[in-house]
């Protein structure tokens, strides 16, 4: 038999092994198992069915003598009454674990999504569950959990109508998704039987893609002439010149790193991870660019990010461009996304290479291999259109008033030809055209801007 003195002495033999521990015996077929790390554990041997059978019972010093005695006999008992003590303790575990509330063991499933996803996915989830998930699911068992509970949730969010009446139709099917997720985890460790998301999202089909609002381009001069006059926050002044000028994506502007701006190349190098697709995206960055990001440094650029609440002390939420445009009146009109609308429209309406707008709009698809590789396509003619681009808008600003495309681009690459004539006017007559063509000047353009 073994005692309290005695326990406290043993060691690792010179026998002892890592798949080899050394066993010492108590009494009942209470036994001690010392392994080579020194680690001390409690070990119930009996039969059952005929067969010899083991299960570990707890840890010395964590479970004393006296204890791993009681449960040993509880082992026994068990053995006496026909049950397998190794099927009694995993009900044990799957009636605990069925007791769970589904909030506690949503909880513990967002604990373990931190660990393998992005940080952004994780803060996504984190969000959506504690606003619309545990405030749905409180006090509700994870085995009781109900189709109509999962549908009750859905509505709660459906709700939530705007201005326009409609629906957070995409926040409804990704918070159903998330719940599904859980509810499958429920599944694989066989905690329920059902998954009671299946079919809940086809009552709530995707909504009509919309384009994002954005004004005619006759409103174009009075809103950029409001956007000058913001009275608001410089950053949020700013943001939506920015935006106006780069025709980005919001949370790119809002994800924006200084680490991220090369200065020397005129290059902005957008972050993988910000983007709604995974591949790489350049934006060359036009002369009005800089002078904002040059403004910027005045005011955040002491932090990571380049739009950085300074009193909150996080980036910009999502919200924040959309917010002032309503302020100056805009709200329902025009959204920090419908710049890239205008944008696009635009620039093909001034007559540039469509495949450099597309590739400056990051409209790759996700499955395009040459998208990973191929991000400075075209670099010099895009480098071309956000000068023209950021121009044009700063003369639709100054005139207030909209001129035509053809006369646009004519003042503008012949203010552009200006700019640098000093570096042109040692070149002869046949090596300036060549250096115009090399723009991306076409005969005719060329004709038109040397007869005016």
């Amino acid at each position: 038999m073994l005692s309290d003195a005695k326990i406290r002495k043993l060691k690792p033999t010179d026998k002892c092994t890592p798949s080899r521990p050394d066993k010492y015996s108590d009494q009942q077929g209470l036994q001690l198992l010392v392994r080579s790390s020194g680690t001390r554990t409690w070990v119930s041997a009996y039969r059952f069915d005929g067969k010899q059978q083991k299960t570990t019972l707890g840890t010395y010093p964590q479970m004393g003598l006296a204890e791993a005695r009681v449960a040993n006999a509880d082992i026994k008992a068990l053995v006496a009454n026909g049950i397998n003590p190794k099927n009694k303790k995993r009900q044990d575990k799957l009636a605990n674990e069925q007791a769970k509330t589904f909030n506690d063991y949503a909880v513990e499933w967002l604990e373990e999504r931190e660990r393998n996803v992005k940080p952004r996915t994780y803060q996504q989830d984190y969000n959506r569950m504690h606003k619309d998930v545990i405030p749905s699911f409180e006090g509700i068992a994870l085995k009781d959990v109900t189709f109509e509970d999962c549908k009750l949730m859905a509505d709660n969010i459906e709700s939530r109508t705007n201005n326009e009446g409609a629906s957070p139709r995409e926040v409804t099917r990704r918070t159903i998704d998330l719940v599904g997720n859980i509810l499958r985890r429920a599944m694989r460790e066989r905690l329920i039987e059902v998954n009671h998301t299946d079919g809940l999202k086809e009552l709530y089909p995707k909504a009509k893609t919309k384009h994002m609002k954005h004004v005619e381009l006759s409103e174009l001069p009075k809103l950029l002439q409001d956007i000058e006059g913001y009275h608001g926050h410089d950053q949020t002044r700013l943001g939506m010149k920015f935006l106006a000028y780069s025709f980005c994506r919001t949370i790119e502007l809002r994800m924006m790193k200084w680490e991220h701006i090369d200065f020397p190349n005129r290059l902005w190098r957008v972050d993988i991870d910000n983007l709604k697709i995974a591949r790489k995206h350049v934006v060359p960055l036009s002369d009005q660019m800089l002078a904002v990001l040059e403004e910027m440094k005045h005011i955040t650029g002491q932090y990571e990010y380049v739009f950085y609440h300074t009193g909150m002390h996080q980036p910009y939420s999502e919200e924040f461009i959309n917010n002032a445009l309503d302020i100056l009146g805009y709200g329902g009109k025009q959204t920090g996304h419908g710049f890239r609308h205008i944008a696009s429209t635009n620039l093909n309406e001034l007559g540039y290479m469509g495949d450099a707008i597309e590739k400056q709009m990051a409209h790759d698809k996700k499955s395009s291999i040459r998208a990973v590789y191929n991000h400075a396509q075209h670099l010099e003619e895009r480098r071309k259109i956000m000068q023209v681009w950021a121009d044009f808008l700063d003369l639709l600003r100054d005139k207030g008033e909209v001129i035509d495309f053809q006369t646009a681009r004519q003042q503008i690459e012949k203010s552009m030809i200006v700019e640098n004539q000093t570096s042109l006017s040692d070149l002869d007559s046949d090596a300036l055209i060549k250096a115009l063509q090399n723009k991306g000047l076409t005969g005719e353009d060329i004709k038109s801007l040397l007869s005016l």
